[in-house]
């Protein structure tokens, strides 16, 4: 009897070890904070949605190209919905005169473009395009949005 329930024992041993936790992160939301644990992504979407300001905006701005353009984690690419997010962000009406008028020099040293029109309409184009290729289950959200929004 005990020498039948060894095998039943050892494969219940290497399925439980296979479900343990995932060394790393997959994916970067910037880096936490020593006294609240919450993300970068975390406290500027907070701050952003709590005390919205052209300030506010201009600091996610930032923060949101800092996280796609070095993505991190263990997959290398910007967590789901990031780019998209962004995207939408950028293609605002408002969110180009808002940049231009209220950001640092420092934030706008961080675009290769002084058009803020026409480079956040095509940073947006980019990062739609990243997120469908990056998360193909977007496409079906994505493309007809992208389609409306860049004819």
């Amino acid at each position: 009897m005990r020498l039948r329930l060894i095998p039943v024992i050892l494969a219940a041993g290497l399925l439980l070890s296979a479900c343990g936790p995932v060394s790393g992160v997959l994916y970067n939301w910037g880096s936490g904070s020593t006294f609240d644990g919450a993300t970068e992504y975390e406290r500027y979407a907070y701050r952003s949605s709590a005390r919205q300001s052209p300030e506010s905006t201009c600091a996610m701005l930032v923060m949101y190209e800092k996280l796609v353009s070095h993505p991190g984690g263990s997959r290398q690419v910007p967590p789901p919905g990031l780019c998209a997010e962004y995207a939408w962000l950028l293609v605002q009406p408002e969110t180009a005169a808002t940049f231009s008028q209220y950001a640092t020099s420092r934030q706008k040293a961080t675009y290769a473009f002084s058009d803020y029109d026409a480079g956040f309409r095509e940073r947006s184009r980019e990062l739609f395009e990243m997120e469908m290729r990056y998360y193909p289950e977007s496409i079906v959200f994505l493309k007809p949005l992208a389609e409306r929004l860049f004819r």
